[in-house]
């Protein structure tokens, strides 16, 4: 194993803004980035077991003015997907599972589609599975539970379409891989998540979140808009609500793709996309080497990026508690100057 922390693609990725050509080293674009006011949050590059690149920008709450430090703990919106696919895929390495499984074998209370989706179908969001109402939940201020979450479900009587006939980027898909691995674990998804990937990776910083707005958590960086107003967004009881540092982020990429947590052959099932991206978000392939692995999540005014590039040996976290949709920008220009 490597030490712990020792000091796509496909598609064409363009330096805007910031022209990479303008910057000697990481830290003279990310400083410039912060002092144009766009950048709240933590940044780390990690190449070839050594860190090029760690660095804390801005304030973790809009009005104590606390610094960020690398120990701060960010939501990471839809890269928290990651999680309940790898466990399930573990579950299927061990021969608790199979791919074409029917939601029904393992959940019984759900209405006569369940009878129809396959497991697979919820990993590539072909299940026809409608979208959550995040929109209704925030105007009419309702506190989000695991439990509203599924009532709501169980209220759903027709698929947007055929399992496995199209593709529609639901939360519901990852909601039901929670729950089908606690029916086989026999664990509750936080105890199963914390022994069978957190520990395995060497994460020990992150941890699942309670509610929010944040209240007795562990050092969260508070999320906030650009006129310094706190998410109100309520959440509480969640099981994929989850608070991580780009240190442990990090650990996580590495244990990944380093094929301790899963094997490379159910590395590439778990990437395989029918539309914009797969519970690992987006994987290059050329034939059985892997050539990058991109993730971008949202969540309220949070916005975080990963990315990892085997040639290179080079990964890029850049977690973000002010959104202002340039972190793929920003790991692009750092890709550039490091290489």
């Amino acid at each position: 194993m490597k030490k712990t922390m020792v000091p796509l693609c496909t598609m064409l990725f363009i330096c805007t803004f910031f022209s990479c050509k303008n910057y000697e080293t990481v830290d003279a674009y990310a400083d410039a980035v912060y002092q144009k006011g766009e950048l709240n949050g933590n940044v780390l590059v990690v190449k070839k077991d050594t860190i090029l690149y760690e660095k804390s920008f801005g304030i973790a709450h809009p009005e104590t003015k606390e610094p960020l430090t690398a120990k701060h703990r960010f939501a990471i919106g839809s890269i928290s997907k990651e999680f309940p696919g790898v466990a399930v895929m573990q579950l299927y390495e061990r021969g608790k599972l199979k791919l074409e499984d029917k939601v029904s074998m393992y959940l019984k209370d759900l209405p006569s589609w369940a009878n129809t989706i396959n497991i697979q179908q919820l990993f590539k969001y072909t299940s026809g599975l409608p979208r959550v109402a995040w929109e209704r939940y925030g105007e009419n201020q309702m506190t989000v539970t695991h439990e509203l979450l599924i009532n709501d479900l169980k209220k759903v009587k027709t698929l947007s379409f055929e399992p496995g006939s199209d593709y529609l980027y639901s939360n519901y898909n990852p909601i039901l891989l929670i729950h089908i691995v606690e029916k086989i674990s026999g664990q509750s998804f936080e105890d199963y998540v914390s022994q069978n990937i957190f520990k395995a990776a060497k994460m020990t910083s992150s941890y699942f979140g309670k509610a929010t707005p944040w209240e007795n958590e562990v050092l969260p960086a508070y999320a906030f808009d650009k006129e310094s107003n706190l998410d109100a967004f309520k959440m509480d009881s969640l099981k994929f609500l989850m608070l991580f540092t780009a240190q442990d982020i990090y650990q996580y990429l590495y244990h990944l793709h380093s094929y301790q947590l899963l094997s490379k052959t159910s590395i590439k099932l778990l990437s395989e996309r029918e539309g914009a991206q797969s519970p690992l978000g987006v994987l290059g392939w050329d034939g059985n080497e892997l050539e990058f692995h991109h993730h971008h999540g949202e969540q309220g005014s949070y916005e975080a990026v990963i990315r990892y590039y085997p040639e290179d040996d080079l990964y890029i976290v850049i977690l973000k508690n002010q959104k202002f949709f340039n972190v793929m920008d920003m790991a692009d220009t750092i890709r550039k100057i490091v290489n």
